[in-house]
């Protein structure tokens, strides 16, 4: 285990050194950036039989989590040798598919609803650490997704970041950034804006050795500033963007970055979810900030802001499968889509 990721003002070091130490682009920095994409189903799996028939591989007709987790962590040395640095991966996932009938019922978690740990999704999670590592690459590690909430009650949502976060820290890598929630809203519950502090405190104050994790919450493109304390708890922090076109993206970076509470504590920013619109991956570099690329992929019932995935039915063969979120997934760099994305990055970064 050799692969360290730490903060160094609003600039992100890995082994100590900036990262992508002295590159610049087109008279932009991009040393001490953590360019990354959201991998957030790498530990997929469905406790429901009624809906996991529809995650079959188009080649063999079964759902299978573990052929999942290693396919992607055999892409870990493409995704690096293009200048990648880090993956989101979610311990609830993301919307695999938005139909009601499948969104509604399927289940996707690493807790049983008294925060306890279920050892199937550590074990593949300590897989895609383990591979990171080797690549020098960082993790973020995701812990809650707003549809998979089912657990008993409050003290079991804290039991649960305790669990996870001690479990992190006596795994012994140390290439992992927290992302407690996926995209807090202005609400009053534990999972949300005004008391996600509770929780942030939690992942803080749970440490090893007299060690802790460095932790934040990512941020609803709605509101990038919603009300709370939550942001005084951030070691970094993670603006979504999604919905917004690039010029708007742009001000919105360069708005939050000038907030009074947020330029009091310098800290790095960095988007771990956008679209796979690479103007805005250009907005983020042009404000300084960190970017993630997002591709959900064809056949998941929604359309989003940046792209119209209702446009084509989910492809047949693996060999096409489209995003990086609807599963079953192709983790290859494999369509257009992607293509663009990597190729870029490989621009920028000068990998």
């Amino acid at each position: 285990m050799s692969t360290t990721v730490e903060i160094d003002g609003t600039d992100w070091r890995i082994n100590g050194e900036l990262t992508y130490q002295g590159r610049e682009h087109q008279g932009r920095r991009i040393e001490g950036l953590l360019l990354n994409s959201r991998m957030i189903q790498a530990v997929f799996d469905d406790e429901n039989p009624a809906t996991r028939r529809n995650w079959s591989y188009p080649d063999t007709g079964v759902w299978d989590p573990d052929r999942n987790t290693q396919d992607f962590c055999d892409m870990l040395p493409v995704y690096r040798a293009h200048g990648l640095l880090g993956v989101t991966v979610g311990m609830q996932g993301g919307g695999a598919m938005y139909y009601p009938e499948v969104f509604e019922n399927y289940i996707n978690t690493a807790f049983r609803p008294d925060g306890s740990l279920k050892q199937p999704y550590l074990d593949r999670l300590a897989k895609i650490l383990k591979a990171a590592d080797e690549q020098g690459m960082v993790v973020f590690v995701n812990y809650f997704y707003w549809k998979q909430q089912r657990f008993d009650n409050d003290n079991a949502v804290r039991a649960a970041v305790e669990n996870l976060t001690a479990w992190l820290l006596q795994s012994g890598h140390r290439n992992i950034l927290v992302d407690v929630k996926n995209e807090i809203q202005q609400k009053r519950d534990i999972l949300s804006s005004r008391r996600i502090h509770e929780l942030l405190d939690v992942a803080r104050s749970t440490t090893l050795n007299g060690r802790r994790l460095l932790i934040s919450t990512s941020i609803h493109p709605v509101k990038h500033k919603p009300n709370g304390e939550w942001h005084k708890y951030c070691d970094f922090l993670m603006p979504h963007g999604n919905d917004s076109y690039a010029d708007e993206f742009y001000r919105e970076l360069v708005g939050f970055k000038n907030d009074e509470d947020i330029s009091a504590n310098p800290r790095p920013i960095c988007c771990n979810e956008d679209s796979v619109d690479v103007a805005s991956f250009e907005a983020a570099l042009n404000a300084g900030v960190s970017w993630g690329y997002y591709d959900q992929g064809y056949g998941c019932g929604e359309t989003q802001t940046k792209c119209d995935w209702l446009e084509r039915e989910r492809e047949n063969s693996f060999d096409e499968l489209s995003g990086f979120q609807t599963v079953p997934i192709n983790w290859g760099i494999n369509t257009p889509h992607k293509r663009a994305f990597f190729s870029r990055l490989k621009e920028v970064t000068g990998a």
